[in-house]
């Protein structure tokens, strides 16, 4: 059977390459190996709980590449509401997040000589950036380390860096740290553009209020594409595993999945690049195969509870980090921004952990922590559900490889988190799409 285009993998990287091409009049095929689609973008049900496929928070919205894609072709987003602020969680209390020198003034999470220390390097950072004094990938780490920051506040970054990257702060690039501040792009700026750049770092802005969450959970975004998907132009194959890319003189003409050929002479790969070599059936390149050995990927552990009640302290629109003691987490209690997740009266909170070592020992320790952190919790707890998951198929390292959307083969496009190093998540997978798009155009493959 042939199609215009085939379309590898159902999570949202896959799903919004379906319904782009769709939309632009071609005939196309979606071949997901799970019986459902959405990836770690899906919602499901849990005893009356609606969870997320571990916690998010959408960024670059309204602005960004998924509003672009979802506007064009998909008549606009679902609705949302402000994911709200970000907070670190002390035995002090909650300490808002800082976006600018003025609010490092009120933030008790670290001392004052850390507040001082870290508005220096913030500063240095972003000035570095912006003259290109070198274009090595520094590490976080590598930025710190000669400054005097306590224990404590090391801790605080080391936190920050493996949920912003899935790892340490020795392998997270410093630009990724930094670039909340400004920093951001600030090479290919001009000099006003600069300048307004480290404005943001002097006078205080929000650092979340591009980040918002859908109402009905992660999957309303799933939900809202594949409900605009014409029966005529996408068909979706779930339970099917792709067996081959099917490569012949170098181009893309098929695939074979469970002993079924389905020809095209479109293929879009959404699975992990790091497997590439698994599933084409010429070799790749030497230099394309050393590459993608340089893909590392993080683990992640994540715990849901309904809550008979609210939990004190736990009455913010946003979510929270913890890294003083134990086994630092990242929180959200979700059912604030959307109280249709939980029952009434219930509050829907989940906690996701890093996997450093073993899942056992995250779940463990990681469940010390939350009592410790939130004493008595254990008895209001009605609902308790576990995922493992890898959140971002590469992990944003010093040493990372993000091929971009075009493959050794002709007519074989890449699409995933591990393709874009941009953002994260839904965002992340989104510019891979967009970036597919206009590789797509300029070999000629549709006008718009």
């Amino acid at each position: 059977m042939r199609y215009d285009a085939i379309v590898v993998g159902a999570g949202i990287s896959g799903l919004l390459s379906a319904l782009c091409l769709s939309k632009e009049g071609k005939s196309v095929l979606v071949l997901e190996k799970s019986d459902f689609v959405g990836g770690n973008a899906r919602s499901y049900n849990v005893d009356g709980y609606t969870v997320d496929t571990g916690p998010h928070a959408i960024t670059c919205i309204p602005n960004g590449p998924l509003a672009r894609l979802l506007n064009k072709y998909n008549g606009g987003m679902p609705k949302l509401v402000p994911h709200g602020h970000y907070y670190f969680r002390t035995g002090k209390g909650l300490h808002p997040v800082p976006s600018a020198i003025k609010d490092w003034a009120g933030f008790k999470a670290i001392s004052n000589m850390d507040k001082i220390v870290f508005s220096r390097l913030i500063l240095a950072e972003m000035i570095r950036e912006s003259v290109s004094i070198d274009n090595s990938e520094r590490s976080v780490y590598d930025a710190v380390k000669d400054y005097n920051v306590s224990d404590n506040a090391f801790r605080m970054i080391d936190t920050l860096c493996h949920f912003m990257s899935g790892k340490s702060m020795k392998k997270t690039p410093a630009k990724r740290m930094f670039s909340g501040f400004g920093l951001e792009g600030m090479k290919k700026m001009n000099i006003v553009d600069t300048l307004y750049g480290l404005k943001r770092f002097f006078i205080s802005h929000s650092n979340s209020k591009n980040q918002w969450y859908p109402i009905g959970g992660l999957g309303a975004i799933v939900n809202s594409i594949t409900d605009a998907f014409s029966e005529d132009l996408v068909t979706v194959k779930t339970g099917t595993s792709v067996d081959k890319i099917i490569i012949k003189n170098g181009k893309a003409v098929g695939v074979e999945s469970e002993g079924e050929v389905y020809n095209s002479d479109i293929v879009v790969y959404s699975g992990f690049i790091k497997d590439l070599d698994k599933v084409v059936t010429e070799k790749l390149p030497e230099h394309f195969s050393k590459d993608l050995k340089k893909i590392k990927q993080a683990k992640s552990y994540t715990l849901w509870l309904g809550i008979n009640g609210k939990i004190p302290g736990m009455d913010y629109k946003g979510s929270e980090i913890w890294y003083e003691t134990g086994e630092p987490f990242w929180a959200m209690p979700t059912s604030n921004l959307d109280a249709s997740l939980a029952p009434a009266g219930h509050q829907l909170i989940t906690f996701s952990f890093i996997v450093k070592d073993s899942v056992e020992k995250t779940r463990k320790e990681g469940w010390d922590t939350i009592l410790s952190v939130y004493p008595g919790i254990d008895k209001k707890i009605v609902m308790k559900h576990e995922q493992v998951t890898i959140p971002e198929k590469a992990a944003i390292t010093t040493d990372s490889f993000f091929p971009g959307p075009v493959s050794p083969f002709s007519g074989l496009y890449l699409v995933g988190t591990d393709v874009d190093k941009r953002s994260m998540g839904m965002t992340r997978a989104a510019h891979s799409v967009e970036d597919m798009l206009v590789a797509m155009k300029k070999e000629g493959l549709f006008k718009n």
